[in-house]
């Protein structure tokens, strides 16, 4: 499966140092060749073997004359392992307290010393199962140190703004054990995965990267029937539509409930469908079993045009990029016209069997981001009314006539603890200034 996606952009150049205490080679060849596709220029530090500690804590070190402004440390659970092994066993139940402690002294040199992003990755679960079972309910097991580290970069990486989380922990549950970690490799050559396994941690590493310098998706583009629930809603009417509880309906249900939980973390949700516009809205107005409401969707363009041009006519009132839209159908007619005339817009290429419908999407991790803002969730409501203007607009002869009679007022304030937030992040989205 792949995703039908061109890259139109001009290429970004990023200073990146890579702080590892097992072998990196692979790792940054996967890092350059990820970022190349995403149009980003890689300039990488790779700190010698095993000397994280060492370049952090000297402030002196070639690490900081590099200057980077994205710094990756890389502690991989086999060292983590070694270290907790040659820990008195009075001092076990400690042991995660002393690594989270370092990692907050690390990102706070990091943070004083650099103007950066500092991505952490986690700690990929082992045990080898010297308590089985128990390990889970005694603090000197490695399993339930491992565990509290894991949990205490999350509550730090809350606390800390310029400080991201690449969670490998869930990348190696994706693909499993298995296929990420293969001893082997560590015993003769210190690679803490499997290199094929480098790509994909490169590729979140990418994404995060992308987040943080404000390229990233903010718009889910929904086809409705066979997308959104099974069936077509003209031919087979509201009440043999396939969705809720029951066999593949739950397919269609859990992506509605993924869709839903993207807008509320403020991604803009549209509609997009060949149907009767007055048809196509009856699901969310009258189905029982139907997640989405019709207050979940910013923009609903349900009609007999083509999709390109309902997408660019949904890009038009939301005022953002292609390149910052998804859009998800079923039909793969459908989508290649689309990416044959709009290149810069996600399209991923569903697999045939709904069921697979929301494991293909959550692994394609689409929606990165570095920021979450009070502003974002509330977005839906304020694109529904831009929606509502611009049809207001359409009835006015001029511009002019227009603006007055919005009868709009312009409120200007400094900074304060209040607004900082929504500044800080608007500084990271160069569309709005378009």
């Amino acid at each position: 499966m792949k995703i039908l996606e061109t890259k139109v952009e001009s290429i970004r150049n990023i200073k990146l140092a890579l702080l590892g205490d097992s072998a990196t080679q692979f790792f940054t060849k996967a890092l350059k060749t990820i970022a190349a596709k995403e149009n980003l220029a890689l300039d990488i530090y790779e700190s010698e073997y095993d000397q994280v500690e060492r370049q952090i804590l000297d402030t002196n070190s070639a690490f900081y004359k590099f200057n980077p402004t994205v710094v990756i440390v890389f502690n991989c659970t086999n060292k983590l392992l070694e270290k907790f092994y040659s820990t008195n066993e009075q001092d076990k139940n400690k042991f995660s307290d002393n690594y989270l402690k370092f990692a907050n002294t690390a990102n706070e040199l990091i943070n004083e010393n650099l103007n950066c992003r500092t991505i952490f990755l986690n700690f990929n679960e082992y045990d080898n199962r010297e308590y089985g079972n128990y390990a889970s309910k005694i603090n000197t097991s490695f399993l339930f140190q491992l565990r509290q580290i894991n949990m205490g970069l999350m509550y730090l990486a809350e606390a800390k703004k310029n400080l991201l989380i690449c969670d490998i922990s869930y990348l190696v549950a994706q693909v499993g054990n298995k296929v990420a970690v293969d001893e082997k490799f560590y015993i003769n050559s210190s690679l803490a995965f499997h290199p094929t396994f480098y790509s994909i941690i490169a590729k979140n590493i990418i994404d995060i990267i992308n987040a943080s310098v404000g390229k990233f998706k903010k718009c889910l583009i929904l086809d409705l029937d066979n997308t959104l629930w099974g069936g077509i809603i003209g031919d087979d009417g509201l009440e043999k539509i396939q969705i809720g509880d029951y066999k593949i309906g739950k397919a269609f249900s859990l992506v509605q409930q993924w869709a839903k939980q993207l807008k509320e973390r403020g991604i803009i949700l549209a509609i997009c469908s060949k149907n009767t516009e007055s048809i196509a809205k009856e699901p969310f107005e009258k189905h029982p079993e139907m997640v989405l409401r019709l207050s979940d969707i910013a923009v609903f363009q349900a009609n007999w045009e083509t999709k390109v041009d309902n997408i660019r006519h949904i890009q038009e009132i939301l005022n953002i990029g292609f390149d910052s839209m998804v859009f998800l159908d079923d039909n793969p007619f459908e989508r290649n016209i689309v990416i044959q005339n709009i290149p810069e817009i996600t399209v991923p290429d569903l697999p045939e069997d709904p069921s697979l419908y929301l494991s293909y999407l959550r692994q394609l991790n689409l929606f990165e981001t570095a920021s979450v803002s009070e502003a974002d969730k509330a977005r839906t409501e304020q694109y529904q009314i831009e929606a509502t203007r611009k049809q207001f607009q359409k009835s006015f002869q001029n511009e002019t006539e227009y603006l007055v009679s919005l009868d709009m007022q312009c409120d200007v304030a400094s900074f304060n603890s209040f607004n900082l937030p929504r500044v800080a992040q608007l500084t990271q989205r160069s569309n709005q200034f378009n």
